[in-house]
């Protein structure tokens, strides 16, 4: 095992922090601030080929891996959640459009998703279908004259605000559960679409999440990704979402752990700086350890899931699992070193605290990746 990085993985990573350090991290309280999304971040992550970094060259992407992936969403997200957050929902929606998507589909989507056109949003969540997925009610029917028609309501849809499409899932038919399950391509103008109420998240506030209604929407036939009956075919397309929504977490630990260190050794109390205190010195260790274990479970599940590892899935959820309550202990500890500083929102870690609490939520909640994961044990240890 080399745990050095390659370097074009090393290039990548120096031209991402350069890209953060100077045009996402200067405007990343503005967002929060005023809760919209940084969408003309999208033509820099477009420009320097983050926008499409898992997208087929021949698309106009990149062309590289989910690592190359993970390590590009780590930086950006060490100065501003909401863009970094851009790059992991292309790389969802390109991968299940090349696993999975026609031709046509791919022309059509693929390089406006690299070219910083527009994002893709994923819309599953309904208000009695969260973690149970297999429990929608969005409904889809044939008309007749090769359309079928949606209704339903999606609720929490990030990004649904500036998506230029959507994955939309709907039940097909009478059959219950994830048999009657199957995914839609709904471009964002198409009659019968609109965004119902917008979502004012504790954190997050770039993520122009919102409702989705889908009301008589009509779709051409040849809009459906995959024929009901393949959910979890269709799930999938989660895996990468589970080692980049924790590359995020990553980031925002990592950047807390660098914020708290140099706080301690220039801030000084009672005629000493704060880093000559034992007690705050093993704080920073703790801390340090966990980042530690992050990045080694994150890039473990990234390098699997890019070589088709049977174990990739399993491990991707044991990354999610650890690095969403591992990163919010990291920022919360770097908060509780700047004291009032740490909860004033003039500086980050206020804001980097409310982000990263969604991250054990969104994309699979702790608990949902602790029944994967011992489901995982039981399938490898049968009784």
């Amino acid at each position: 095992m080399d745990f050095r990085e390659p370097e074009e993985l090393l290039l990548l990573r120096e031209t991402a922090r350069r890209l953060t350090d100077e045009v996402f991290r200067p405007k990343a309280a503005h967002w929060d601030r005023t809760t919209e999304a940084p969408v003309e971040n999208l033509r820099h992550l477009a420009l320097h080929g983050l926008a499409g970094i898992t997208i087929e060259e021949r698309f106009g992407g990149a062309g590289g891996s989910v690592v190359h992936a993970v390590a590009a969403i780590e930086e950006v997200a060490r100065g501003c959640t909401a863009t970094a957050a851009f790059i992991l929902a292309n790389c969802v929606s390109a991968e299940i459009l090349q696993a999975m998507g026609s031709e046509a589909q791919k022309q059509r989507y693929l390089p406006g998703l690299a070219e910083g056109r527009f994002v893709g949003a994923w819309a599953m969540t309904e208000a009695d279908a969260g973690s149970a997925a297999t429990e929608l009610r969005t409904r889809a029917r044939a008309d007749g004259n090769g359309h079928y028609l949606l209704d339903g309501t999606k609720q929490f849809i990030t990004r649904a605000g500036v998506a230029g499409f959507f994955i939309v899932f709907a039940r097909l038919g009478d059959a219950p559960g994830a048999r009657g399950v199957t995914a839609f391509i709904v471009d964002r103008d198409t009659p019968g679409l609109s965004l119902g109420r917008r979502d004012v998240h504790m954190g997050l506030r770039g993520g122009a999440s919102a409702e989705v209604v889908l009301r008589e929407c009509r779709v051409p036939a040849d809009s459906m990704l995959l024929p009901a009956g393949q959910f979890g075919r269709l799930m999938s397309g989660l895996n990468q979402a589970r080692v980049l929504n924790p590359g995020m977490c990553l980031g925002i630990a990592d950047e807390a752990l660098r914020l708290a260190t140099l706080h301690v050794q220039t801030r000084r109390q009672f005629g000493q700086a704060l880093a000559d205190f034992q007690g705050l010195q093993w704080m920073l260790a703790d801390m340090a350890v966990k980042v530690d274990a992050m990045r080694l479970l994150i890039y473990r599940a990234a390098a699997q899931l890019a070589a088709a590892h049977p174990d990739g899935a399993h491990n991707a959820a044991i990354a999610k699992a650890y690095s969403g309550e591992a990163a919010f202990e990291v920022v919360d500890a770097a908060m509780q070193l700047h004291g009032g500083y740490g909860y004033s929102s003039e500086l980050p870690l206020e804001r980097m605290l409310r982000d990263v609490r969604a991250f054990k939520i969104g994309g699979g909640s702790t608990q949902i990746m602790k029944n994967r994961i011992a489901s995982g044990l039981f399938r490898r240890n049968p009784a």
